[in-house]
């Protein structure tokens, strides 16, 4: 489909009335919003002022913003916030209970990725100040937030480093509390998928009102949240079918039109199951499975692709992973406002969240490591007497899959006064701290070195044992060594198992403090109005440490292997921002600029800068435009990561003939990071029409110097290649050879986006009645990157994973809603536009009906009724996602795991239904 087609489908849709309801204008503040986007009430004298800027007054910023209110929340049957923020089509779910299935230490948490440029590239705001996060990458679980206690969420989508800070190179997602809650709000709710999975349970609370004569209010609220997950892949059809991408035994390495790839289902691992196998190496031992009771057979081969094949047996590591990581969260927040004197108000804050997940995420495997020689005692008779080694690939299924649990616990205090004076001066001061524990635990996770050592087991008299405890050198011993029967599924014994598995531990306490100020309000009154002005300062600290158990910290097991870590900068910066009407009449004209010197302990200096105009020609109209000067400072994890001392086997292209050998690859973080910087460009305009009221914006977002890394084989590559700076991590011996390769973060990469965002809104009065019909819609022109440097890659339009950071160039939500006094219903068509499996593909990677993806809409149902007769504010509601049970598309990982679909885009639950009473008063 093209951009044309595109807009001229949104163009008629808007004809006839158009953004979701929920997405809301909101009171007047200095936290980010804007007055483009109608408020939840569509009277007109219920509208309220947006100003996405820090300036207080009425003044419309010129950065877009998209505001949700707590109906959508409430439409959606939404159990947390982030599921409905992760709707919109700006958004793409990158850390979600569904797409980090496969990720080992973040699995089961809701982290908000805008624009898809990474979810530490967006800053995430708790009531305009930052949240505290949760991991060494600074990435923030919007699970420590109880739902009910948000009055709405204010998204940014232009870059807002100057006036916000670090961190806010794609926008700011600001969470704002309902500090004018008058009254009770309960809501319990129940759901579950058709498949009798996925079940979830909520109950929340939020209360709030006023004491002291008006003089305070106060807020409370909680939210408990359980949801079962789905704890493995085989609970769905389309992943039973065990889809899988593989080299195509047909083609000849030509340009013969014969693609190197095909799609097909029943995949199984080449390179291992659950009995052992061999594979083909060119050993007498070759292509052989064992089974039970010291019996080998040849191995049923299917069509081999790599490391999975078409059938035959091998086996099915995407059938126990984790679809959706089971999750459960609990969290309380309190809020109050008192005011001390007519000019000056308290304000206090504090949380605490519990959230906790545990899901499945591989099965352990060895893809030979382990060498078995022909005196082991284990191995089949008739085997053994070929005289060769054997070199083994096995699955364990006789213990449960490495298992992932994860438990975060956080808390965040925040206090301070404001106040105004002079009429129209304001100011504040404010301090908070936040702590976030978070312990991981990988149980069942694979010891690789004792595997080896078990497996190499040796026959002395009458016993078995492990080959280190038979010899006559003592100073290699293991006594704790356990001799494991590998041949056949089933054949360890328990001992065996607790010897070569083990429990991988990682504790993490991230501690964050924020001291600030700011006041602002009118310079003078200039020649078009008023001259508004903010400045401000601010001091930052956040240290983080982790501490692993000793398995972990000496790289013994199969995955994962956290590593301690022990980091700590201070942030102080000084900011202003200014408002400036150049025209007042019948046309306006406003100049907003804004300023941000900042001096990290890390890294120095920086400074960010943002400049705006809006222009109203006529008053229907809006103009606006930005550009913006943002930043995002290296992490705790990007800087501090303690050596780890590896080796690698290297070629060396400095030495004639090439040639390989073992060569030390130390991994380490790099204190000598600098800031990532981008430019940020937006431009758009507003219409407004009575109820009718439509926004389209472009944005063009320009990175450089991305963090990333390089492994040690391409340093040695590119140095060799030219790239100078590459070779100052290499340590050369006598003759040019290779002594170290050091592998850590540098600033070498580069992210170059383009789209435009549109929405819009209308509501019409029918009987009884008020319909309202929306849509909100982004489209991707380009996403050109080069994380580690190098030519760029456009990958606008893939969805099937390959690349990172792959999109849908297309995504649209399309709405309506009916609502009278005492019933309400909502219907929500979300639309994913197709794409390609792999974007550098053509035809002789994969034929182009293989490449290409069908788009996919999922349409969501809710209806609530009022219960008159049990007290005000009380209705029951229901409801039904996907409620077409649309399938993910096939587009399968090329992994180990040949999981079937891409989880960051599509929605592999399926049809859900969920069902609640909620109450007000």
């Amino acid at each position: 489909m093209t951009f044309v087609h595109k807009i001229n489908i949104l163009t008629g849709v808007a004809v006839c009335a158009l953004t979701t309801p929920a997405f809301a204008q909101s009171a007047p503040s200095k936290e980010p919003v804007d007055r483009a986007v109608p408020a939840q009430a569509d009277d007109d004298d219920n509208l309220i002022t947006v100003t996405g800027t820090r300036i207080n007054g009425n003044f419309e910023a010129p950065t877009p913003v998209q505001s949700i209110g707590t109906e959508l929340v409430e439409q959606r049957g939404s159990t947390n916030i982030a599921n409905v923020i992760n709707e919109i089509p700006a958004f793409t779910g990158t850390l979600t209970p569904a797409s980090s299935n496969l990720n080992t230490r973040q699995n089961g948490v809701n982290v908000v990725d805008l624009r898809g440029l990474g979810t530490n590239r967006n800053l995430v705001l708790l009531n305009g100040r930052r949240a505290t996060p949760f991991d060494e990458f600074e990435n923030v679980d919007l699970n420590a937030v109880p739902s009910l206690a948000i009055q709405r969420v204010e998204v940014v989508t232009g870059g807002a480093s100057a006036a916000y800070g670090s961190d806010a190179i794609s926008g700011v997602i600001n969470l704002i509390l309902d500090e004018k809650l008058d009254g009770v709000k309960l809501n319990a709710q129940y759901g579950i998928s058709d498949r009798g999975d996925a079940e979830n349970l909520r109950l929340s609370f939020a209360g709030g009102g006023d004491f002291a004569d008006g003089r305070g209010h106060f807020l409370i609220a909680a939210d408990f949240d359980d949801n079962n997950g789905i704890p493995n892949g085989r609970a769905r059809g389309w992943q039973r079918r065990s889809p899988a991408i593989v080299t195509n035994p047909l083609d000849t390495g030509a340009s013969d039109g014969i693609p190197a790839y095909v799609f097909r289902d029943n995949a199984v691992l080449y390179v291992g199951s659950p009995n052992g196998v061999t594979i083909a190496l060119g050993l007498p031992t070759d292509n052989l499975e064992f089974f039970p009771g010291g019996i080998a057979r040849p191995r049923v081969l299917g069509d081999i692709g790599g490391s999975l094949m078409i059938g035959g047996s091998g086996a099915r590591l995407g059938d126990l992973t984790a679809l959706s990581v089971p999750a459960q969260r609990f969290n309380v927040l309190g809020a109050v406002n008192y005011d001390v004197s007519d000019g000056v108000s308290l304000f206090a804050e504090a949380s605490f969240a519990r959230s906790k997940s545990r899901g499945a995420v591989v099965s352990a495997f060895s893809f030979g490591d382990v060498v078995i020689t022909p005196d082991n005692p284990y191995l089949p008779a008739d085997v053994a007497a070929l005289g060769a080694p054997v070199v083994l690939f096995r699955t364990f299924e006789e213990f449960d899959p490495i298992t992932s649990a994860s438990l975060t616990e956080s808390y965040r205090f925040v206090g301070g006064l404001r106040g105004n004076f002079a009429s129209n001066w304001q100011w504040e001061i404010s301090g908070q701290y936040g702590r976030t524990d978070f312990s991981n635990k990988q149980f069942n996770n694979l010891l690789v070195g004792n595997l080896v050592r078990a497996a190499d087991a040796v026959r002395v008299g009458n016993n078995i044992t492990c080959r280190v405890n038979a010899n006559a050198d003592l100073t290699d011993d293991d006594p704790a060594c356990v001799p494991i029967n590998l041949f056949g599924k089933g054949s360890p014994s328990q001992g065996a198992i607790d010897y070569i598995t083990g429990t991988g531990i990682s504790d993490t306490r991230i501690e964050q403090s924020v001291f600030a100020g700011e006041i602002g309000g009118e310079l003078f009154q200039g020649w078009a109005g008023p001259v508004l002005a903010t400045v401000g300062a601010e001091h930052r600290t956040q240290k983080l440490h982790r501490t692993v158990n000793a398995p972990n910290a000496n790289e013994e097991f199969l995955i994962v292997n956290a590593q301690p870590l022990d980091g700590k900068y201070n942030v102080t910066e000084a900011f202003a921002e200014i408002a400036v009407p150049l025209l007042d009449g019948p046309q306006k004209l406003d100049f907003n600029g804004a300023a941000r010197y900042t001096h990290y302990s890390t890294m120095g200096n920086v400074v960010t800068w943002k400049a705006g105009m809006t222009f109203e020609p006529v008053d229907f109209l809006r103009l606006r435009g930005t550009i913006s000067r943002d930043i995002r400072a290296p992490s705790i994890g990007e800087s501090f990561v303690e050596s780890v001392l590896l080796f690698g086997n290297l070629s060396n292209p400095f030495v004639a003939g090439g040639g390989t050998s073992l060569v030390a690859t130390p991994l380490s973080g790099n204190p000598d990071l600098k800031e990532e910087r981008a430019i940020t460009k937006t431009a758009g305009a507003v219409f407004t029409f009575g109820r009718f009221r439509a926004s389209i914006d472009w944005w063009n977002i320009n990175l450089k110097g991305a963090i990333g890394s390089l492994n040690a084989q391409d340093i040695v590559n590119r140095c060799f290649a030219g790239e100078q700076d590459l070779c100052s991590l290499i340590t050369f011996g006598p003759g040019q050879s290779l002594q170290e390769v050091r592998q850590q973060n540098l600033n070498l990469g580069s992210y170059k986006l383009q789209g435009i965002d549109f929405e819009a809104r209308h509501s019409i009065d029918l009987g009884n009645g008020k319909l309202s019909l929306g849509a909100v819609a982004s489209y991707l022109i380009h996403k050109k990157i080069a994380p580690s440097g190098g030519a760029p890659l456009d990958v606008a339009g893939e969805v099937g994973g390959r690349n990172t950071g792959g999109l849908p160039d297309f995504k649209a939500n399309l709405s309506v809603g009916f609502e009278t006094g005492s019933w309400g219903a909502f219907v929500q068509a979300r639309y994913i536009d197709g794409g390609v499996y792999d974007v550098t593909f053509d035809g002789e990677d994969l034929s182009p009906k293989d490449n290409k993806v069908g788009s996919v809409t999922y349409v969501d149902l809710s209806i609530k009724y009022k219960l008159d007769s049990v007290g005000t504010g009380a209705e029951i509601y229901a409801g039904v996602d996907n409620l077409f049970d649309r399938d993910p598309p096939v587009v399968p990982a090329d992994f180990i795991v040949n999981s079937a679909t891409n989880p960051a885009i599509y929605d592999v639950v399926g049809r859900k239904f969920y069902v609640g009473v909620r109450a007000s008063f």
